[in-house]
């Protein structure tokens, strides 16, 4: 209905008028097929425009869609890798319990071995358990499989962690048997080598915990 009433005012009232103000008929051709040529290129130019106008408003819904779609990703994969992240963390935390109690059990003889040393057959027992539950840890975290997160870095990150607490307890597992030799030896009065191997397992937890919070922090803020 549209372009028959375009048809109708754009060129048959015009045509009729121009035939009808014209007598010599070759002359009112002439300008009948000008006004046709003009009106016609006029007609495909507002067409082209309006096309170009409507191809611009369809790549504008595209490109807002896209930044919707986009967004809504990135607030599904901020969800997915914070619970990831909270599991991940539980993971290490009941790994770490299995040896956790024997060592801090071993620590108080790194601080008075001369004291705890009247009961020898308690502290070898405690030594021994708490040896043979680091080791246990430390294959534990050997063998642990990271999540994967949204990105790469992020998982590298995780895998840092546990390489972190991994550490810590070869350094616990390192000071106990020190421990352990100090015993044996009958030489007491050594205990640096102990306190060095703790500090340094104490280090390694407090990185791991840096890390951990730093990427969480990341995650939400991106």
């Amino acid at each position: 209905m549209r372009w028959i009433l375009v048809f109708i005012f754009l060129y048959v009232i015009p045509l009729v008028v121009l035939f009808k103000n014209y007598k010599k008929f070759s002359r009112a051709c002439i300008y009948a097929c000008t006004y046709v040529v003009l009106a016609t290129t006029i007609v495909i130019s507002n067409m082209y425009i309006s096309g170009i106008k409507q191809l611009e408003n369809n790549n504008s819904m595209v490109m807002n869609y896209k930044e919707i779609y986009t967004s809504s990703l990135d607030v599904n994969n901020v969800e997915q890798d914070l619970l990831k992240i909270k599991q991940y963390k539980s993971d290490i935390s009941d790994i770490e319990n299995i040896a956790l109690k024997p060592i801090k059990e071993c620590g108080v003889y790194s601080k008075d071995i001369q004291t705890c040393i009247t009961n020898n057959a308690k502290m070898r027992k405690d030594i021994d358990k708490a040896k043979y539950m680091s080791e246990r840890v430390i294959e534990l975290y050997d063998d642990m499989e990271v999540p994967q997160l949204s990105k790469k870095e992020y998982t590298k990150t995780l895998k840092e962690c546990t390489k972190c607490m991994k550490e810590s307890y070869e350094l616990k597992y390192k000071a106990i048997d020190q421990i352990d030799k100090l015993i044996k030896k009958d030489d007491i009065d050594d205990v640096s080598e102990i306190k060095k191997y703790i500090k340094q397992s104490d280090e390694k937890i407090d990185k791991y915990q840096k890390q951990i919070s730093e990427l969480e922090r990341k995650i939400r803020n991106k």
